[in-house]
């Protein structure tokens, strides 16, 4: 899959299918002491869901997961890899507090 800027593809061995996009606009600088403040996987989820606007990610069935328009719970993922719903986080930290920083290219 060609990425386009906000669209993260899975590094999960046996997940490279996978993408998440995430909205390229509108964190406020409040994030950050929001995102501090938070504890547990219950609330860094709730953060990180408001910011996916697309995803294809599968369960362990190989079905996909598909990504409601309203509340996103953590329970979504509940049949989904670990590893992959981990990799959702870690690209969320790294495309928010790194890539939107960052100048694109024009």
């Amino acid at each position: 899959m060609s990425e386009t800027f906000g669209t993260k593809t899975c590094d999960v061995v046996g997940y490279e299918a996978c993408y998440v996009t995430f909205a390229t606009r509108g964190y406020p600088r409040r994030l950050r002491k929001e995102w501090d403040e938070t504890t547990g996987a219950d609330g860094t989820w709730a953060i990180v869901m408001r910011y996916v606007t697309a995803w294809k990610i599968i369960d362990l069935a190989g079905a996909d997961v598909p990504l409601p328009d309203g509340e996103r719970p953590l329970t979504l993922v509940d049949n989904v890899e670990d590893a992959v719903v981990t990799w959702i986080t870690r690209a969320f930290v790294n495309f928010w507090l790194v890539e939107l920083v960052v100048p694109r290219p024009n």
